[in-house]
């Protein structure tokens, strides 16, 4: 019913669990009949849980956790971290930083089987099933418990060749006359915030092209399209390489906290844990660190 309810459909929920359709089927219909309700709603392009279907999972999720968890702890005292962790990553920063480092985490942990997602949307860790997530920027979920791994320092780039064009801003309100790419993933108004001697500039920013997804915008400005507001994780090696120009330099720009988040529980899985420390090795060596 679990698998069913995260994984959206029968066939779904069949391949994951590696049984036949007619078996989840059979065995969600039974459970139904022992509790004498009506866990999910079918249709013919989705399941959906009921109203008692919802209560019944949230009762019954952390109780399969426990359990879970308990086998892993005892598993833990004498193999090491085993079972499965899946994992949500960000696009970009996921691909730029972890991805190279990932086999070398199975190698160091052999009976973890690691199911990482590169996905830029705030998935809801409970209901989809995710053991934790690297979250960079704002964390808005009360529900989760955060740890911080590191911090990015934040900088406004633009090619040499659209400065050329369109002129150098001098101050944060020049921003007004120009394009500026923008992320769409922030929540809350686009605005572009900078520091100096104390004092806070907010500007409205605004431009022809914005996206939930980091790389084209980086693109988009190394092309000549506009500025952008990113991380120096993103673009350190553009601007080491010239392709784009550092702007307002003597401004800074607020630093974006970079998480690990997962549900808050009594315990914490070994494998969420080594994992963790896995990811914070790298980012303690990161090169935007240093920056």
């Amino acid at each position: 019913m679990v698998a069913v309810a995260r994984k959206g459909s029968l066939t779904a929920a069949a391949e994951h669990l590696g049984i036949s359709v007619g078996a989840v089927s059979r065995r969600l219909a039974g459970l139904e009949a022992r509790l004498g309700v009506r866990l999910l709603n079918r249709s013919t392009r989705a399941v959906r849980l009921s109203a008692a279907g919802e209560t019944y999972l949230s009762r019954v999720v952390p109780a399969l956790e426990a359990i879970t968890e308990a086998g892993e702890l005892v598993r833990a005292q004498t193999l090491g971290p085993s079972g499965e962790i899946r994992v949500s990553l960000p696009v970009n920063f996921g691909r730029a930083h972890l991805a190279p480092r990932l086999p070398e985490f199975l190698m160091r942990y052999p009976e973890v089987h690691l199911d990482a997602q590169f996905e830029d949307r705030f998935v809801d860790l409970v209901a989809e099933g995710f053991d934790l997530a690297i979250r960079i920027g704002r964390l808005d979920d009360s529900r989760l418990v955060a740890r911080r791994l590191a911090s990015d320092r934040r900088v406004l780039v633009a090619s040499p060749a659209y400065l050329e064009s369109a002129g150098r801003p001098r101050h944060p309100r020049d921003l007004l006359a120009h394009q500026c790419l923008h992320y769409t993933n922030f929540r809350g108004p686009v605005v572009w915030s900078f520091h100096k001697a104390g004092k806070q500039v907010d500007i409205p920013v605004r431009g022809r092209f914005t996206s939930n997804y980091g790389l084209p915008l980086t693109m988009a400005a190394e092309q000549g399209q506009g500025l952008v507001h990113s991380a120096m994780s993103l673009v350190g090696e553009a601007i080491r390489d010239g392709r784009l120009v550092e702007v307002l330099p003597g401004w800074r720009l607020p630093e974006i906290g970079i998480h690990a988040v997962y549900p808050g529980r009594k315990h914490v899985p070994e494998k969420v844990r080594v994992f963790i420390d896995f990811v914070a090795e790298i980012l303690n060596g990161a090169a935007f660190n240093r920056a």
